[in-house]
């Protein structure tokens, strides 16, 4: 009763803010307001077999399966609320995006079967620095909605590269080179395997993983972002 009490003193003095446009309040247990919950960016991929997330690794890497939840625009909503996740420490709305993205996947035909979910995996350096790796706080909540195992330390990322903004795919490929190792074979060996990771640019760096989870072998990969550009 108390903790509830001083919520709404909370809130009366700090009010929760939408995500998206940081001006108006959210909807009652919800992270957007009305009005940017009608203007979401959906892509709907995770519905369709054959999408512009699919095409972009054609020829690069055997995908079963690839989607992104919301299309990226620079200046947008959905940049305003990567940044809070990525920058103002606030892992509680990766969840609540992976767990509302989760149902959306469980409830489609392209994504039964999956026996693990993997996280891309950051430096150990930057988890320090940021203080929590985002794409496994995103893996962990679809898991839990779809009841799949997560495991962010099948993966591990052996070198720490200097910030990727602003490169081209092949510059990407070769700063990440092979980056990735998988540090627990047993973990994803023979399994169907969701890798999932926070923003779709380049897609050098989902490669990179995809290419490493291949070596194990596995029995196929699927892949999901938060957000992708324009496609």
């Amino acid at each position: 009763m108390a903790a509830q009490w001083w919520r709404h003193i909370t809130d009366l003095i700090y009010p929760p803010l939408c995500v998206s446009c940081g001006l108006l309040r959210p909807l009652d247990q919800h992270i957007f307001c009305l009005e940017c919950l009608h203007q979401l960016p959906e892509t709907g991929f995770h519905l369709h077999a054959k999408n512009p997330f699919v095409t972009h690794f054609a020829g690069r890497i055997r995908l079963q399966a690839g989607a992104s939840f919301l299309f990226f625009s620079r200046g947008g909503g959905t940049q305003r609320m990567l940044h809070q996740i990525k920058y103002n420490n606030q892992p509680d709305l990766i969840t609540a995006i992976g767990r509302w993205y989760g149902r959306q996947l469980l409830n489609a035909e392209l994504w039964k079967g999956i026996d693990v979910i993997v996280p891309v995996p950051l430096h150990w350096k930057k988890q320090r620095k940021r203080g929590y790796n985002q794409s496994a706080v995103f893996g962990e909540a679809i898991g839990d909605v779809m009841e799949i195992p997560c495991h962010p330390k099948a993966l591990l990322r052996v070198t720490h590269d200097k910030s990727l903004t602003g490169m081209k795919r092949m510059e990407r490929v070769e700063t990440i080179g092979n980056s990735f190792v998988v540090a627990r074979p047993a973990l994803v060996k023979d399994k169907h395997i969701l890798l999932v990771d926070d923003v779709l640019t380049t897609g050098a760096t989902l490669e990179s993983c995809a290419i490493a989870l291949e070596g194990a072998p596995v029995a196929s990969i699927r892949m999901v972002t938060i957000a992708c550009g324009e496609m």
